[in-house]
């Protein structure tokens, strides 16, 4: 059962927070010369609201995958103790394509996620940035072979519980009668995305992330970053943040309908 939508003063809360732990990260990374980029809604945030969009309730930022692995490494000595990285290797349930920093003792548990113990807490999104061959054959082959064991995972690994009409039966019907072990598609899923790491590519594509059919991008889009501010601090958007919001969005200027405007997160259980 989902819980009420999120009162603005519980918002508030949640980007007070969001906020120190990305103080956190960029601390770590600039620290170490790791280039990150605000990405998709805090990306959209940073240059049209100059910080959060009033309704967006997390932090999304990307690293191409080198600096992504050395980050996580780093993380295991310096990051505070209030937040915990999660990946697969540190919480075995979270299958996930994507990292998240956890915010420790907080409590945002989504209904696609309810059923696992894993950590719950308030997060801050982690893309990786893989390459894509510069074949146009090979890379369409490893995006559709990508999307293709995306679709079978997220099926087998989030809650059917949380789904409605025909994505439900769907979703139920690849989860109980085909055999494959989660962790096994997932894993297939991971070595696609990374297939081609070993090459310096042209372009590059977020995988994992919401909109991965447009997420292709120039790799000088995450190479090449500046500070913006957010909600009065400094952080790092790529210098090419107009054409990436133009590629997601189309005319990111334009606020959404009143009704539109909505957090996107079904939450089943909240405490901070």
């Amino acid at each position: 059962m989902s819980k009420k939508p999120l009162s603005s003063n519980e918002l508030k809360a949640i980007h007070s927070l969001e906020l120190e732990a990305l103080t956190v990260i960029d601390q770590i990374c600039r620290r170490h010369s790791i280039k990150y980029t605000l990405i998709d809604g805090s990306l959209l945030g940073a240059i049209r609201h100059n910080g959060f969009i009033p309704w967006d309730d997390d932090v999304d930022i990307a690293m191409l995958r080198d600096d992504l692995e050395k980050f996580k490494l780093i993380c295991k000595t310096e990051l505070p103790s209030k937040y915990f990285y999660q990946d697969m290797s540190t919480d075995p349930e979270y299958l996930y394509l994507f990292d998240k920093i956890r915010i420790n003792n907080t409590l945002f548990k989504e209904s696609y996620l309810a059923e696992y113990n894993i950590n719950h807490g308030v997060f801050i999104d982690i893309f990786p940035v893989d390459n894509v061959s510069d074949n146009k054959k090979e890379a369409k082959k490893q995006f559709n072979s990508f999307i293709f064991l995306r679709h079978m995972f997220m099926a087998k690994y989030l809650s059917v519980k949380a789904r409605k009409g025909k994505k439900k039966i769907i979703a139920g019907l690849i989860k109980y009668l085909i055999p494959n072990n989660t962790k096994k598609i997932r894993n297939k899923a991971f070595d696609i995305m990374c297939k081609y790491d070993k090459e310096k590519t042209k372009n590059v594509r977020i995988f994992p992330g919401p909109y991965v059919k447009k997420n292709v991008y120039c790799r000088k889009f995450f190479d090449e970053v500046e500070d913006h501010k957010f909600e009065n601090h400094n952080f790092l958007i790529s210098k090419y943040y107009e054409q990436m919001l133009v590629n997601d969005y189309g005319n990111w200027r334009e606020l959404p309908p009143k009704d539109q405007r909505v957090t996107r997160h079904d939450l089943v259980d909240f405490k901070l």
